[in-house]
């Protein structure tokens, strides 16, 4: 058992603890640099990917019917719409005149 000990630590303290250098590798050339065949396949999994996003939402487009009648929502842009349009003539009419359209302060 003694001379088991003893030879580990001679195998131990034979190691250093300082890895040796590594050799000189060259540096890196940044203009010979590329994506490689990892880039490519990704590249064109997405290509294939969004071809078949853009067919299936042309076809589900397809299938909504463009004369559904109007909803709550469409109703009220439309009063938007109409309201807006009479302020706009209302304000244009007031710069024709030369009024701001606030009333008339006598002081």
């Amino acid at each position: 058992m003694g001379s088991v000990t003893a030879w580990l630590s001679v195998l131990l303290l034979t190691e250093s603890p300082v890895p040796s250098p590594l050799p000189e590798e060259p540096p890196i050339d940044p203009s010979r640099v590329t994506p490689g065949i990892l880039g490519f396949l990704s590249f064109m999994f997405l290509v294939v990917a969004v071809f078949l996003l853009y067919r299936s939402m042309r076809k589900q487009m397809s299938k909504v019917d463009p004369h559904l009648p109007d909803g709550p929502g469409d109703r009220e842009r439309a009063e938007d719409a109409r309201l807006t349009e009479e302020a706009e003539v209302r304000g244009e009419e007031q710069a024709r005149d030369g009024t701001d359209g606030a009333p008339e302060t006598r002081g």
